[in-house]
């Protein structure tokens, strides 16, 4: 009995020792302490909708803009220009180059820069330009050039931009001059940016309409080609200027996407034709839920004015609803504590827990996003550091 006994407590021991050793022996899982960044987004397609007044022509002629699509302007400055008589289609081309080179010189920042001040800087100066128009076999400026430079034997002290801006004023003057026509000048009534694309859409959508659109007016939107005008007749549109100030976007979302969101919350949006152009929105109108339909029409409306946007109509958009910036770990590497959730992490000064927040949970893939800040005065963790996810 006592042999059998002791044989038994042999086994039992062997066991213990054995299973303990591996258990000692594994190895603790880890990953190392570097951030993401997730996005809960819906990506999908859109509309600009924005307030636009279209200026139409009160004579046939050909048409001249003095503007760049995009180009900010003030109330009751000169847009457009309708010519009735026979006029050349290469004068308004150098008109349009003239006006072009006037616009760069006058948001130079080389507006700094005199003869008599620093030659050299100014040589250097000429000598670039030479090569960018010789580059573009563009030979429009030259003279220009020469006169700079015989300025520069000679002593006179001038400012490059302004004496530039000052020869193509006198150019443009003659040019305009030259022109045997009668002429019809179109000016802005608002403030806002130029644009001389008119897609038929301007009163079709308007902020006033699309706060009460549902999917089927949605879906019959027909986008046309907007091209620019060059020869118009009387009552056709020219150009129109945009209010800057406030815009929206309006898309079409599956129902199940738009149940999640609720008018009043803060969104990004990206642009697909717009790459690093993100704009910050409010969801203000989302339609009813209507039989059949499998989407719902949603209007975001925009307070600040970005680079380009306003001169699209349709285009890809990302809707970011929610952005979280933290460590991505299994579910699992969550310790409950007396209701409290804690992480284990090894630093250079040793392994230790730390409470955690948690900020979003994937149940898809079973991982959470814990904050990068600890409920606790440790601080963060660093790239050399990490976070224990297998054995405790």
């Amino acid at each position: 009995m006592k042999k059998s006994l002791y044989i038994i407590l042999v086994c039992i021991a062997v066991f213990f020792t054995f299973y303990g050793v591996r258990y000692l022996g594994r190895p603790i899982k880890s990953q190392p302490a570097v951030s993401e960044v997730y996005e809960n987004k819906i990506v999908t397609t859109g509309y600009i909708v924005k307030t636009e007044q279209v200026y139409n022509a009160t004579v046939s002629g050909k048409v001249y803009h003095y503007l760049q699509e995009g180009t900010k302007v003030k109330k009751n400055s000169i847009l457009s220009t309708v010519y009735t008589g026979d006029v050349s289609e290469q004068t308004l081309a150098e008109l349009n180059t003239i006006n072009q080179k006037i616009a760069e010189l006058q948001n130079s920042s080389n507006s700094s820069y005199s003869f008599g001040s620093n030659s050299q800087e100014n040589i250097d100066i000429i000598k670039n330009n030479i090569i960018k128009s010789a580059n573009k076999n563009d030979l429009f400026d030259m003279e220009s050039y020469k006169a700079q430079i015989n300025s520069i034997v000679t002593g006179d002290v001038k400012d490059i931009r302004t004496d530039n801006i000052e020869n193509l004023e006198a150019k443009k003057q003659s040019l305009e001059s030259s022109l045997q026509s009668g002429k019809n000048d179109v000016y802005s009534q608002m403030s806002g940016v130029f644009s001389k694309n008119i897609d038929g859409l301007e009163e079709t959508l308007n902020p006033k309409e699309i706060l009460g659109y549902h999917l089927a007016e949605y879906d019959a939107i027909k986008i046309p080609d907007a091209k620019p005008q060059t020869t118009v007749s009387e009552g056709e549109p020219i150009c129109k200027v945009i209010n800057n100030q406030t815009w929206y976007v309006m898309t079409a979302i599956k129902s199940d996407s738009a149940s999640k969101i609720h008018t009043g919350q803060k969104v990004k949006i990206r642009f697909t034709e717009l790459p690093g152009i993100e704009a910050n929105g409010v969801v203000s109108y989302i339609s009813a839920e209507e039989s059949g339909a499998e989407k719902n029409v949603v209007v975001i409306k925009c307070e600040l004015y970005k680079e380009g946007v306003l001169s699209l109509r349709f285009t890809g958009i990302e809707l970011v609803l929610e952005s979280y910036e933290g460590y991505r770990i299994p579910m699992s590497a969550i310790r409950n504590k007396d209701g409290v959730k804690e992480v284990m992490v090894r630093t250079e000064s040793g392994t230790f827990l730390r409470k955690c927040k948690i900020l979003y949970t994937d149940i898809a893939d079973q991982t959470v996003i814990i904050s990068k800040e600890f409920d606790d005065t440790k601080g963060i963790l660093k790239e050399t550091d990490s976070i224990i996810i297998g054995e405790k």
